[in-house]
């Protein structure tokens, strides 16, 4: 397939590799910053090392994505609707564009575009880091990739999941883009490590490893107790299983999204020592956005959500605003009906085209 990568971050440059090394033709579009001599990558992954080379890169969206049978979008929810405006134009009807994960993105771009398939996962499907100027080390690739899509259901959809799975063959289909947004991890993991460590964030910047020495027993209790809150929305919206629990990740099932060495993986590559901010993506792509949208969702679905919105308080006040006001929420979307946002996920946005 001629399959193209949209962006210039961690999991751009991961794909990048990825589906080269899958036998697919990949152009890779980015915005404005410069790419790797001749469009090469050099890559490790946990038992392989090389370099592969893109088919095309380029600065030009139009031509990045004409003819494209797949648009990958690993790019963080900050910049969505940013991109959403330069890419919708230039789609054709048909095509499928997959955010990596989507934080519902899926919703913003199917508005837009309701005659092209939107797609979003429940997670990146790699854990990954850019090493050096044109290095990118991959030790996870993800073993069970939920993803979703508006419309959820019929031939647009069939296809669009379809393309996907050639390039992802480790997808699991779930019902809609909704039901991927709700199996999202970002708003589960980051949000307590923001909340429980801000004082060592600020006062203690690089000297402060937030996956390790922030991770303790008490905020993973957190964690743990945020991510229940997550099941009971999806349950209470009429989702089922598989709830992706959290719980499998850091148990070691392989039921998780990725492998059961994952963590073992993770720690090993020694590279997730980050300096993180309140100015960091976990706060505006995982609380403003993800969290925010979870919370706000189980108030209108009748659901208790305390620890989420205990989060959001605190994260909200540092920040000196009202999260549930400026994040993005099912208000925000256009609509404070649950009923209304499961139906337009499932079937897709028709109605609403101009």
């Amino acid at each position: 397939m001629i399959v193209t990568v949209l962006g210039g971050g961690n999991g751009s440059h991961a794909a990048v590799v990825d589906l080269c090394l899958g036998g697919h033709e990949v152009r890779w579009w980015r915005r404005g910053a410069k790419f790797p001599d001749g469009g090469r990558l050099r890559y490790r992954t946990h038992d392989d090392s090389g370099e592969v080379t893109a088919a095309l890169t380029t600065h030009d969206l139009g031509a990045a994505v004409e003819g494209s049978d797949l648009i990958v979008a690993p790019v963080p929810a900050t910049v969505q609707t940013e991109l959403l405006d330069a890419l919708t134009p230039v789609l054709a009807p048909g095509q499928a564009v997959a955010f990596t994960p989507g934080t519902f993105g899926t919703w913003l771009g199917a508005l837009r575009r309701p005659d092209v398939a939107f797609l979003e996962t429940g997670t990146l499907p790699y854990l990954t880091r850019v090493t050096a100027p044109g290095e990118v080390s991959i030790p996870v690739i993800s073993g069970r990739l939920p993803v979703g899509s508006i419309p959820g259901t019929g031939a647009l959809a069939d296809d669009a999941h379809a393309r996907f799975a050639a390039a992802y063959p480790m997808a699991v289909r779930v019902s809609d883009g909704l039901d991927a947004a709700l199996s999202n991890w970002g708003p589960v993991i980051h949000p307590p490590l923001i909340a429980h460590n801000l004082g060592a964030i600020e006062s203690l910047a690089e000297r402060f490893d937030i996956h390790a020495e922030g991770s303790s027993p008490s905020v993973l209790a957190t964690t743990r107790a945020l991510d229940t809150e997550r099941i009971a929305l999806r349950r209470a919206l009429g989702f089922g299983d598989p709830h992706w629990p959290l719980e499998d990740y850091y148990q070691g099932r392989d039921t998780s999204m990725y492998p059961p060495d994952a963590k073992a993986r993770l720690l090993a590559s020694d590279l997730w020592r980050e300096s993180v901010t309140i100015d960091h993506r976990y706060v505006h792509e995982d609380i403003r956005r993800g969290l925010a949208f979870n919370v706000a969702l189980a108030r209108l679905a009748g659901v208790e959500a305390p620890v989420g919105a205990a989060i959001l308080t605190l994260v909200g006040t540092a920040l000196g605003e009202d999260l549930l006001v400026t994040g993005r929420t099912p208000h925000s979307l256009g609509t404070e009906d649950p009923d209304e946002l499961r139906r337009k996920a499932r079937e897709g946005m028709t109605m609403l085209a101009a």
